[in-house]
């Protein structure tokens, strides 16, 4: 299904033949199209951000802003007239494109603009196509392989009541390869599969991915970059900024704990006994099959603390449990899912108030030439037990831990000395009860 490439292509850098090979825009004939003029002086463009190595950055045709994308997610597809630009990628914030090229849209097409990154160095594919196609209960598929982890696989699919030995080979792809004609199926649910070159064995099962629409689907196989390492996902793109996201059926989960209390617990998983936390410590990533499991902790002396709490674990995901006590001094566990966005220049770090005296606290991450009034990443009325994310690009923050009395006074109950947060690492930050600090109560940044 795939042009094969001249033998001296394969001689050339990737940056020397992005305009032959990342670059190259794939055109379908346009077919059935409306013979409304303004519509056919119209295009579509749609951005999906590949690079691991971004924050969030902002894809720009001309002086038109397409939208902002953090990795693995996509924007929204927009209108713009037809015509040839200059297409640039600009981090937010910063000055200097991470990449920039001339490339001309063509009516009532759909261009799909795809930025990768490897060693700091960025790129693109671009996919384009008939927009409104003539299509009775069918889809189209294209496929692409951005997963560094698997430079080559096999892509399979099957109805969903099917396995994979009735599955049918789409295709198979290099890594930073697009598959050069749509696939077309009946519109409904399937499996797909992953499996290396020819093999008999698929090593990723997807379950129930859901084509519903008579329209054009881009699925795109990647590396996952969260906490769990060498995983892949799968995307599907339609025209929305809403992505459908799909692990490995059998993946391995993993969770980690972290106790908020002034002494030393045991953790039992399933009544068989797990670790052991100091007070005010994060304990390690312990893995776990996807499935639902009972959480006890005792203290030091043996006395039950917490009977069965209920931890579920899903295939592919990583999860922050606190533990922490309630006003009547009942200890509980909050679960939390953990990002799967790089944690590279910009960090989602998990904010819980942990503090049972306050039904309402502010958080401010203030950078060197702000102030509390002016910072701008914050959680507000960050109610008790409750938790939040934020996500602040890569600075040197001061956290700031206030608390605003229905009179309107405020109390600044804590600050930290300025930070710079560190790369790759997945921070919570708590609220806690500590009789030793001034206010009586501190952050604690912890990883």
């Amino acid at each position: 299904m795939k042009t094969a490439l001249p033998v001296w292509l394969a001689s050339f850098t990737p940056a020397l033949s992005r305009s032959l090979t990342l670059g190259t825009v794939l055109f379908l004939t346009a077919c059935g199209g409306s013979s409304d003029e303004p519509e056919q002086q119209l295009s579509y463009v749609q951005f999906y951000n590949a690079a691991a190595a971004t924050a969030n950055p902002t894809l720009k045709l001309g002086e038109t802003s397409i939208s902002s994308a953090r990795f693995a997610d996509a924007s929204n597809v927009i209108k713009i007239d037809t015509a040839s630009y200059t297409l640039e990628v600009t981090e937010t914030g910063g000055s200097s494109p991470l990449l920039s090229d001339e490339v001309t849209l063509n009516p009532d097409q759909k261009h799909l603009y795809i930025i990768t990154s490897a060693d700091e160095q960025f790129d693109y594919l671009s996919l384009s196509f008939q927009r409104e196609k003539e299509l009775k209960d069918e889809f189209d598929l294209y496929l692409t392989n951005l997963a560094a982890n698997q430079p080559e696989l096999d892509i399979y699919l099957s109805a969903t009541t099917e396995t994979f030995a009735q599955a049918t080979l789409l295709d198979s792809l290099n890594l930073h390869e697009i598959s050069n004609e749509a696939i077309r199926k009946a519109t409904g649910s399937y499996n797909i599969y992953l499996a290396e070159p020819g093999a008999d064995v698929p090593f990723f099962t997807g379950k129930n991915l859901n084509f519903a629409f008579e329209n054009t689907y881009v699925l795109v196989v990647r590396d996952q970059h969260g906490p769990i390492a060498g995983q892949l996902a799968v995307d599907v793109i339609l025209n929305s900024s809403s992505i459908a996201r799909y692990t490995h059926q059998d993946a391995q989960a993993q969770f980690r704990l972290y106790n908020s209390l002034a002494q030393p617990v045991q953790v039992a998983l399933d009544n068989s006994p797990m670790t052991s936390l100091t007070a005010d410590s994060m304990g390690n990533y312990q893995l776990l099959s996807k499935g639902d499991y009972s959480l006890s902790v005792r203290d030091a002396d043996g006395q039950l603390l917490l009977n069965s709490a209920l931890l579920t674990a899903t295939a592919g995901e990583s999860q922050l449990v606190l533990l922490y006590q309630t006003e009547s001094n009942q200890l509980q566990a909050l679960a939390i899912r953990e990002s799967d966005k790089p944690q590279r220049l910009a960090h989602d770090v998990i904010v819980s108030n942990l503090v049972a005296d306050f039904t309402r606290l502010h958080i401010y991450f203030i950078r060197q030439d702000e102030t509390i009034a002016t910072a701008r990443y914050h959680i507000k009325n960050l109610d008790f037990k409750k938790q939040q994310s934020v996500n602040v690009p890569k600075d040197y923050y001061s956290i700031a831990l206030v608390h605003v009395a229905e009179n309107g006074s405020t109390t600044l109950l804590d600050k930290t000395d300025s930070l710079m947060l560190q790369a790759d690492k997945r921070y919570l930050l708590t609220a806690e009860k500590d009789n030793a600090a001034p206010s009586g109560y501190r952050l604690n940044l912890t990883f």
